[in-house]
């Protein structure tokens, strides 16, 4: 994970503000990057932007996958 996060091939959210369910909040999104947080050693899985309010979420787990309400950007 570090060695990606140095080679700029992945992006460390671990500053992120969180939801109250867990989820990191995200300015904006890179197409072909990986996305983890470095703090507790996990990958992100999946990135959705909400159908309605735009925001974009990033989770350890698939959640944003085939949820009606997100747009998958990513799947791990």
């Amino acid at each position: 994970m570090k060695e990606k996060i140095k080679k700029r091939e992945a992006i460390d959210i671990n500053q992120n503000k969180k939801t109250p369910e867990g989820d990191y909040i995200l300015k904006s999104f890179v197409e072909d990057m990986d996305y983890c947080d470095s703090s507790t050693d996990e990958w992100i899985w999946s990135i959705g932007r909400h159908k309605e309010t735009g925001v974009i979420l990033a989770s350890t787990t698939t959640k944003f996958y085939m949820n009606p309400n997100y747009e998958c950007l990513f799947l791990r």
